[in-house]
């Protein structure tokens, strides 16, 4: 999945320019001679929602042809999403139980997993919901213990209007352990090339009040003199992202030793907004080697959003230590993008020579192509 760096040739970026350029929306790329792309750069996240792709077999194998046939060379599939599985996870790994998604064809992503790699594309594990899970959800009955709370005692985050979330503890050890063993399962029984996690692994910088949470905060010098902190006050927010730090750490240990093979990527939103939002010190995980790869999520409906996120100086920081990818949004249900536009967002990457693209997501990036979803092909060797 290129999370090394990768030699010269880009014959994935190449491909997208002449594809965007038949519909007369080239990229305008300089001749191959003139420039020098690594050649593992193009990937895609495919999803539960919106999308039929897990849980329809035929689905899947148009997919399956339409990465293939435009040059796609890794796709990102969830693996915690829903607040389920999508993959059967051995009991003694799961001790809260939390279920096998029954939409997923074939009960596993483990044949569509299968088929990627064979196709030639790399396979990068997403746990998409993190720390993250469904109000309400069967298994989190009686133990509401292990959820975080806001000021005012309320436990409920709304992600949209029709989609309410909870939170579970980072700091808590029932929860530390739920997703280092969920991660161990995964790396050790589906064929990954890398395990992702994106902002869910933190949480919303306005939670932390539950009592778990304070008593810890209370222990320290910096709680005993500010016991009821606001949401953004500095050493708040520094003593709760260290705590997410923490649960990273032993998930970077337990992939070691039981899956050393396996890289960790991270797939956060630009540093400023992620530590404020989520908590999350992306900047710092690189620092510390805790990290593979940073995918830094991008998604912005105007050209001068992306070059001014591109700008920031933590992606140069984070560059000199590890492959940085970049993830642009293809556009969402009822929402579509103009090619033109993601043709001058890959234009800014291109020239800034990052390690890669990645698309959000599958349904709405194949719009962009003139090759659309077709029959089996030969397989690409991987790379």
């Amino acid at each position: 999945m290129g999370l090394g760096r990768s030699g010269p040739g880009g014959r994935g970026w190449r491909r997208l320019g002449l594809l965007l350029a038949a519909t007369g929306l080239g990229l305008g790329w300089a001749p191959p001679g003139l420039a020098r792309i690594p050649e593992d750069r193009l990937g895609v996240w495919l999803t539960t929602v919106d999308s039929e792709v897990l849980s329809d077999p035929a689905e899947a194998e148009r997919a399956l042809g339409f990465l293939s046939r435009n040059g796609f060379r890794r796709a990102a599939v969830p693996l915690l999403t829903g607040g389920a599985t999508t993959w059967p996870v051995q009991p003694q790994r799961n001790p809260l139980g939390i279920p096998l998604d029954s939409r997923i064809g074939g009960g596993s992503v483990a044949p569509l997993l299968t088929e990627l790699r064979r196709r030639g594309l790399h396979t990068v594990g997403w746990f998409e919901f993190g720390l993250m899970a469904p109000a309400g959800a069967p298994w989190l009955r009686g133990r509401e213990h292990l959820l975080l709370a806001r000021a005012d005692g309320s436990t409920l985050w709304r992600e949209s209007p029709a989609l309410e979330r909870v939170w579970l503890n980072p700091a808590l050890p029932e929860v530390q352990a739920l997703l280092s063993d969920l991660v161990v399962d995964a790396c050790r029984s589906l064929p990954l090339d890398a395990i992702q996690f994106d902002d869910h692994l933190g949480y919303p910088s306005d939670f932390g009040y539950d009592p778990a949470t304070l008593t810890l905060w209370r222990r320290t010098g910096a709680g005993a003199a500010d016991p009821s902190p606001e949401p953004q006050a500095a050493a708040w927010l520094a003593w709760r992202s260290r705590s997410v730090t923490a649960l990273l750490e032993r998930i970077r240990g337990a992939m070691a030793a039981a899956c050393p093979e396996v890289k960790l990527s991270v797939a956060p939103n630009p540093q400023p907004f992620s530590y404020r939002s989520y908590l999350a010190d992306w900047s710092d995980w690189v620092a510390r080697g805790l990290v593979d790869e940073v995918v830094v999520q991008i998604y912005r409906w105007d050209r001068r959003g992306v070059e001014s996120e591109l700008a920031d100086p933590s992606l140069a920081l984070a560059r000199g230590r590890v492959p940085v990818r970049i993830g642009l949004l293809a556009g969402l249900r009822g929402r579509p993008k103009e090619t033109g536009l993601l043709r001058r967002e890959l234009d800014l990457v291109r020239a800034e020579g990052l390690d890669g693209v990645d698309l959000f997501f599958y349904e709405s990036a194949k719009d962009h192509f003139p090759l659309q979803p077709a029959a089996d092909q030969d397989p690409a060797p991987r790379r």
